[in-house]
């Protein structure tokens, strides 16, 4: 069996009051730069994709959060990292910039999210998915 050397990563699907959070992503991340993406972020050695997840929402958005369902894995757009989907709930904060990662935060709706640019196709099939 070939070992999967990509990086592994999480990827939040934070929801309140039917729109999703959705950030801008500076010049300072290494990837997608420019793109607006769901909250996400690398795994560290030794953590949970849940403690992962939990860590990259207050470092980003500043909010505490609990990792609830994955819903999937999938390539990044450029292959060089496996993407975990989770949904996730809200415990407190309010999402504003706490980094120097994000410039921009929206919450969206499925249709709004279409017309961010530039975005990942492939997050949008994710989120339109999770309504069938």
């Amino acid at each position: 069996m070939i070992e999967d050397k990509r990086r592994h990563a999480v990827v939040g699907i934070i929801e309140q009051s039917g729109k999703f959070l959705f950030v801008k992503h500076s010049e300072y991340v290494v990837a997608a730069k420019g793109y607006w993406c769901p909250v996400s972020g690398g795994i560290e050695p030794g953590e949970t994709q849940e403690e992962a997840l939990q860590r990259e929402a207050m470092e980003e958005v500043g909010l505490n959060l609990r990792a609830v369902k994955k819903v999937c894995e999938i390539p990044s757009h450029d292959n060089h990292s496996l993407l975990h989907f989770w949904t996730t709930e809200i415990i407190s904060g309010e999402a504003k910039i706490t980094s120097n990662e994000a410039v921009e935060l929206r919450w969206v709706t499925l249709e709004e999210m279409k017309k961010l640019r530039p975005v990942f196709k492939e997050d949008i099939e994710i989120f339109e998915s999770l309504g069938s």
